[in-house]
């Protein structure tokens, strides 16, 4: 009985094991069924360590097939992770070990780059302490990250490119510019070099003018041939160049593979930019030594920054170019005694104005920026509408040439200027008008004095023209054949061309008459023994030089001819001295001659022409006298005459006209008002400027001008005042209250109105009243009347 028990509860052990058996083939039926339907990627491992129990790699037991779908690894169960991904990234060993160690459940984010994926995992040990098996539950969040870092490199990529944009922008040369986006941009991508290459097709030239690099890596050849990258090339005429691999890039052909090896560049990025037909291609190029998966936002980030830094280059090198423009436009300007300027054409504000109108104009060039009529009130008023209405036809766009007066502040001389004005224009039409002013006073002058010489010359043509006939005429009265005429006329012409010679040397130049005397002997005598010539060196007048080289010729012609030349023997003595009688000083100038007497000598029957012009003509032009006695032995005759001033029959003495006249402007001959404080009220800008440059140019001292009734009343109050010129009506009608104030004060004035003279009050009836348009002496008179009142 007791072995049937025993037999009984076999059974049921049996049937109870046989009954958990297979509940637990139902459940793990279930569980594999479950396990097998997991979305998400399930596998179980085991941490495998080496001897010294450091965890070294991942043995996989099981794997779900969703984590097959996930991974694309298959018929991995049994093998080590190092075998199935060879290149996988250290940290997932780190992380299951740490899990197996501590037992501690951990979830995480990390890519698995061997895998191109990025993986969210939840890690848990499985069994007890010192258990090495652990399970993972994978999902896929590939998708989300890359939009997530994707987000984040775009924010990053922006931020990167405003710091760029803003450093380049403080950069003072397109080099500087280049070599700071080159820095940045290999500082941002971590790259191991960074370059800007200028291919130059037609030459098969590769420039590398600007690089950066690591410390490990030699600079790039200065060049390099194009045909060494005939498929990049290709590439860079129509897109960016993107080379992830340049061992493993399939379609590059064996030249281009050889060249960027030859350069140590494993992956590249070369952004190139093509900028107008005739220029080389630029680009920007970012190079790796080891391969590198580029992405989209780093393949963009280069294009722009290319695109930013050629935007950047061009700024400097234009702004380069204007600055050399403007320096080149200032050193002109600086040199020109002319002056540039230039002003808007709507507004017609000077804008610029060159350094030599403060010589022309008289005046700090930053007292006339702005308005015309700054400019316009130096103009004196007969020129100034002429000289606004060339203005305006430039501004209409046509260039003119016009001169007009000014007066100088600086020392108020009147000046003229002449003008070219000339429009300057945009797309829009004249935008600018230009223009060069000249001084062309002195011109002026000239052009004044020649025709005064012109005029002068005329007169000295007649002068000489009569002297001349005179001379022919007296001659053949004495002459006796024409053989002695010719002779006389001929000499008698050189010596007076001799003379002319002497006095044109210089306008108005006195003449040393023992120079002159000399002169004739020499050219006459035989021998220097012939004539003696002594006495005081005294300088005449041209006029007087004139008669007294005639003379002399004469009287030497004579002694050539019958006396004391004619013979070796004979003798001229000439004494030339001054004799000062109470009145003037006198010239006595004596001749005489010695040589034996002839046995045939008569005394001539009639004067010649020499004793004719001695007796006469010192008398009549020279205000003196003369007297020639005819003897045997010779000649003997003096000339005396007054040394005074006379004029060449030549007139050189035409006057140079040293100054301009300003017109209405010009105050001489009017009142002075020396000492007389005048206030002026007057809000005609043109008026009231040349009413204060006329009464300043009479002598008095402006106050104002005013051109509102509260600045003039205040100058009353507290300046000394002693006239005034007011203007009755400052647009809102007739207003006295000024002329109460000068009447309290005791001041006399004027007015200057267009109103009527009744619309003046009986009060001020007997005040001068100046009718509009009115000239600007007529003011300085009216003043100059009420300081002698």
């Amino acid at each position: 009985m007791e072995h049937d028990a025993d037999i009984e509860a076999l059974k049921r052990q049996l049937d109870e094991a046989n009954a958990a058996l297979a509940a637990l083939r139902k459940s793990e039926a279930h569980y594999r069924t479950l396990y097998s339907s997991f979305d998400e990627g399930f596998m179980e491992v085991e941490v495998v360590q080496d001897a010294d129990g450091r965890d070294i790699d991942i043995r996989y037991v099981t794997v779900n097939p969703a984590l097959e779908r996930l991974t694309g690894l298959r018929d991995i169960e049994g093998r080590l992770s190092s075998e199935v991904v060879p290149n996988r990234e250290p940290e997932w060993v780190e992380r299951f070990g740490q899990v197996a160690r501590t037992g501690e459940a951990v979830r995480f984010e990390m890519p698995a780059s061997g895998l191109g994926r990025w993986f969210s995992v939840y890690l848990a040990r499985i069994g007890p302490a010192g258990s090495r098996r652990v399970v993972a539950i994978y999902s896929d969040v590939t998708e989300g990250k890359r939009a997530e870092l994707a987000s984040q490199e775009s924010g990053e990529r922006q931020a990167f490119l405003l710091r760029l944009s803003d450093a380049l922008r403080a950069e003072p040369s397109a080099e500087a510019i280049t070599n700071r986006a080159l820095r940045m941009l290999m500082e941002q991508m971590r790259l191991d070099r960074c370059y800007n290459g200028i291919y130059r097709l037609a030459e098969d030239i590769g420039e590398f003018p600007h690089q950066v690099h690591n410390d490990r890596l030699p600079p790039l050849p200065a060049q390099v041939r194009l045909s060494d990258f005939p498929d990049a090339l290709q590439v860079a005429f129509s897109r960016t160049v993107v080379i992830d691999d340049v061992v493993k890039m399939e379609d590059l052909s064996d030249v281009d593979r050889a060249g960027f090896n030859g350069l140590g560049m494993r992956a590249l990025i070369a952004a190139t930019l093509r900028k107008g037909e005739n220029n080389p291609l630029w680009a920007i190029c970012a190079v790796s030594t080891a391969p590198r998966g580029w992405t989209k936002g780093e393949v963009s980030l280069v294009e722009e920054v290319a695109e930013r830094t050629w935007a950047a280059v061009e700024r400097a090198r234009a702004e380069a170019a204007l600055r050399e423009s403007d320096e080149r436009f200032a050193q002109f300007a600086a040199s020109s005694t002319d002056v540039l300027w230039i002003r808007r054409a709507d507004t017609m504000e000077m804008e610029y104005l060159s350094p030599a109108f403060a010589t022309v104009y008289g005046m700090d060039p930053n007292e006339i920026l702005g308005g015309v009529h700054r400019w316009a009130a130096l103009i004196v008023p007969d020129d100034r509408d002429v000289a606004l209405g060339h203005l305006e036809t430039a501004r209409q766009g046509e260039a003119t040439v016009h001169e007009f007066r000014i007066r100088r502040p600086s020392d108020g001389a009147f000046r003229w200027i002449r003008d070219h004005d000339f429009p300057l224009r945009d797309k829009n039409g004249v935008k600018w008008i230009g223009g060069i002013a000249t001084d062309v006073t002195e011109a002026r002058l000239l052009v004044e004095h020649q025709s005064i010489l012109l005029a002068e010359l005329q007169h000295r043509v007649r002068n000489i023209m009569a002297m001349l006939r005179s001379m022919v005429t007296r001659t053949a009265r004495t002459a006796s054949d024409v053989a002695g005429y010719e002779s006389s006329v001929t000499g008698r012409l050189m010596a007076l061309a001799r003379t002319q010679a002497l006095l044109t040397r210089a306008a108005n130049v006195e003449v040393e008459i023992t120079a002159l005397v000399r002169q004739e002997l020499e050219a006459l005598a035989d021998h220097e023994g012939q004539y003696v010539l002594t006495g005081s060196e005294v300088v005449i007048s041209p006029k007087a030089a004139e008669v007294i080289s005639l003379a002399v010729h004469e009287l030497a012609t004579n002694a050539l001819k019958y006396g004391a030349l004619s013979t070796p023997e004979g003798r001229v003595e000439v004494n030339v001295r001054v004799l000062h009688a109470d009145v003037a000083p006198r010239l006595r100038l004596e001749w005489s001659e010695r040589r034996p007497a002839p046995p045939d000598w008569s005394p001539p029957k009639r004067k010649g022409f020499g004793t004719q012009l001695i007796e006469q003509r010192v008398p009549y032009e020279l205000r003196g006298r003369g007297e020639v006695v005819i003897e045997p032995e010779g000649v003997k005759a003096f000339i005396e005459f007054p040394l005074q001033p006379g004029a060449s029959i030549l007139e050189t003495d035409a006057p140079m006209l040293s100054v301009v006249y300003g017109g209405a402007i010009d105050m001489t001959g009017e009142p002075s008002l020396a000492g007389q404080s005048v206030l002026i009220l007057e809000d005609d800008f043109y008026l009231a400027q040349d009413a204060a440059t006329a009464l300043r140019e009479a002598g008095a001292e402006v106050i104002g001008p005013f051109a509102t009734i509260e600045d003039a009343t205040e100058a009353i109050k507290s300046r000394r005042v002693t006239a005034a010129m007011l203007d009755v009506n400052l647009g809102n009608g007739p207003s006295f209250e000024v002329a109460d104030a000068m009447r309290g004060a005791g001041a006399p004035f004027v007015f200057v109105t267009g109103y009527d003279q009744d619309t003046i009050p009986a009060e001020f009836a007997h005040v001068v009243r100046l009718e509009k348009p009115i000239e600007p002496r007529d003011i300085v008179r009216a003043i100059g009347a009420l300081a002698e009142a």
